[in-house]
């Protein structure tokens, strides 16, 4: 770990409201003599929180976006941002790519801002009639962007909060089903087994999750589809490979794919003391995509293009489940949710997680068919703070781009130099560049040096022994 004085504290550490606290020290070790030197540190480091939510940590927050959008835009402007270049990118087979937008099915109808021609907002719904609990269908209101009742239900009562939550915590679930049938279904089109396509094309692809207003997660996914050579390079991909038939191999796929799970229909209401009943799982139902799905070609190579695509998806990231950030964390009992001050509707798709999470049975099944191991708290209840999903927010095939370890890698070197500059250590020339010199005298990261560092949990937020964050920081 990387440590400075307390006058090069902020350039490192930045303007992180949250760094989490450690004790303890960094000994270095001579690998052919077995030496140990113990690296100078102050009594107390910082590190950044690393939380992806704006509501949470700007600064942060600001920092994951950037890296994501790398990781977006890597693999699609031939591999050059961060570390993404050879292997790890597209550089080498400027294969086609295409943005996929697969939707959530509909639980019922909400509130929405449907923008016109010049971006003038449309009503929301024009409806005639009453619904079986007597609410109007329809909404003449123009809804602006930061309306408030965007995205909730006309009428509570017919919104199917059961299967909405269910449907959130299924979705890696039917993402990874979607992705084995895609290889299948491609497979068949040009007449090879899965296994002889996986010898000519690698499928890639990155995927960031986007937690809607109404409640249900949208998946935003780039797909790209490289060759291979007998040794497993990146080459041009075959012919076939930039024409149609992959969006259509990909539209048939999401029209029909589907994963099993429990029905959250016969669950029991609360009861009249308002106590978690014990549900009665019922029959399954199909869990599938809406009927909403967007699939555009991505020119390759284009720096604009690409941007945009990595613009589009990193904003996405920051963005916590709820406007106030009330949801940032996990929720520990229904009591406390009460003193959330939540909108109706994201309370009740939290109650909802503790009303199934609450059924063993139920909850094994629904565990089950997201391929997640039972714990001792039920992925409903554990994940009800983002409605039963417990998903990553960003996830990515191992050769589509480079990684968040490798581009904070990057940054971790330069705030360690930077810090080693300002506080006045020698520094070491290597490959033409300024390197930060270990104990030894060698560059740091020396293959003769092994560093052990051993450092405890000493708190959050700035050191209240010295009031402005402590005497050093590590990035």
């Amino acid at each position: 770990m990387a440590t400075g004085s307390g006058a090069d504290r902020s350039a490192v550490e930045s303007g992180c409201v949250r760094p989490v606290r450690l004790t303890g020290h960094t000994d270095q070790i001579d690998m052919a003599t077995g030496e140990i030197r113990r690296s100078a540190a102050p009594p107390v480091v910082h590190v950044r929180c690393n939380n992806r939510r704006a509501s949470a940590c700007p600064d942060c927050s600001r920092l994951y976006q950037r890296d994501a959008r790398r990781i977006v835009v890597s693999g699609l402007d031939g591999g050059n941002g961060g570390g993404g270049a050879g292997r790890d990118g597209a550089a080498a087979s400027g294969g086609p790519a295409w943005f996929v937008t697969l939707t959530a099915p509909s639980f019922g109808p909400v509130h929405s801002r449907r923008a016109g021609k010049g971006a003038d907002a449309r009503v929301c719904r024009q409806r005639r009639g009453t619904c079986e609990h007597g609410r109007a269908l329809s909404c003449h209101l123009r809804h602006n962007a930061d309306d408030r009742r965007l995205g909730e239900p006309l009428c509570l009562a017919c919104f199917d909060y059961g299967r909405a939550v269910v449907w959130n915590a299924l979705v890696p679930a039917l993402w990874k089903a979607t992705r084995d049938r895609l290889e299948s279904a491609v497979a068949s089109a040009v007449g090879l087994t899965v296994t002889a396509l996986r010898r000519v094309v690698r499928v890639s692809f990155v995927k960031v999750a986007e937690m809607q207003r109404r409640g249900l997660v949208h998946l935003h996914v780039v797909i790209r589809v490289d060759g291979r050579d007998p040794a497993g390079d990146p080459t041009a991909p075959p012919a076939w490979a930039y024409t149609d038939l992959i969006a259509d191999c990909l539209r048939d796929v999401v029209a029909s794919v589907s994963v099993g799970a429990p029905d959250p229909a016969a669950v029991a209401l609360l009861d009249s003391s308002g106590a978690l009943p014990r549900a009665a799982s019922g029959d399954g139902w199909a869990v599938r995509w809406g009927g909403q799905v967007d699939i555009r070609r991505i020119r390759i190579g284009s720096d604009t293009e690409a941007g945009k695509v990595g613009n589009y998806l990193a904003k996405y990231l920051t963005k916590s489940v709820t406007d106030s950030g009330a949801l940032d964390a996990p929720v520990r009992s229904l009591r406390q949710l009460a003193r959330l001050g939540l909108r109706d509707h994201a309370r009740r798709l939290v109650e909802t997680c503790w009303r199934l999470g609450s059924d063993q049975a139920f909850t094994e099944a629904v565990d089950a068919a997201a391929g997640r191991p039972a714990g001792r708290t039920s992925g409903l209840i554990r994940w009800s703070h983002s409605w039963g999903f417990g998903g990553h927010w960003l996830t990515k095939s191992r050769r589509y781009s480079t990684t968040f370890g490798k581009v904070r890698a990057v940054r971790r070197r330069w705030s360690r130099l930077l810090a080693a500059a300002l506080s006045g250590r020698p520094l070491g020339i290597e490959d033409g560049g300024p390197v930060v010199l270990d104990e030894f005298g060698r560059p740091d990261g020396d293959e003769r040096t092994l560093t052990v560092g051993r450092w405890r949990y000493a708190g959050r937020g700035r050191d209240p022994a010295t009031g402005d964050g402590g005497a050093g920081a590590v990035p």
